[in-house]
């Protein structure tokens, strides 16, 4: 499949800042990366910051990180040169480049509103126990217990309980 010269491709890239860099590097950061894509002859459609987040698993010793989405048209030499930019950067912990359409006409799509000032998000306190619902009833049904067991004695023990007659092994062995 042959594209023409009028036709580009669509990517989209997905990286990961380390979370201690500050707002004001990150912004720069993400405006020369901008800069690699229309220098490489590509048009810049998207760039959407998703602020600091917590990643799956750790990464170069790191558990939270800044999300970039950036979306733009170009060739696929576009791709290698924006992911070797990304590569040098020591800020950078992860990265993924992924094509979107294969042939698009430049002029059909528009740039949209940047976004690069990371959003102010109100972090969860991760150390909150879950061991009740939000309507302060237990989880599991556990019968009014906790998961701690340690006062539930049941039949597990070998002391008698006591009281009218019981019989069992005890009473039969008494007898001999």
């Amino acid at each position: 499949m042959s594209m023409s010269a009028a036709h580009l491709r669509e990517y989209e890239t997905i990286y990961v800042i380390k979370p201690d860099v500050e707002d004001a590097a990150a912004i720069t950061f993400i405006q020369k990366m901008k800069g690699v894509v229309e220098r490489e002859g590509g048009k810049h459609l998207k760039i959407t910051n998703w602020g600091r987040r917590k990643l799956a698993w750790e990464r170069k010793k790191q558990q939270k990180g800044m999300f970039v989405h950036h979306r733009y048209l170009g060739k696929p030499g576009l791709v290698a040169e924006y992911e070797r930019t990304l590569a040098i950067d020591e800020n950078i912990i992860l990265r993924l480049t992924k094509l979107l359409d294969p042939a698009v006409d430049p002029a059909a799509r528009q740039p949209e509103e940047d976004v690069v000032n990371p959003p102010i998000v109100k972090e969860k306190d991760e150390r909150r126990e879950r061991r009740f619902d939000d309507d302060g009833g237990d989880y599991g049904g556990y019968g009014g217990y906790d998961r701690d067991f340690r006062d539930f004695r049941g039949d597990f023990d070998n002391e008698p309980r006591g009281g009218g007659g019981g019989g069992g092994r005890d009473e039969e062995e008494s007898r001999d």
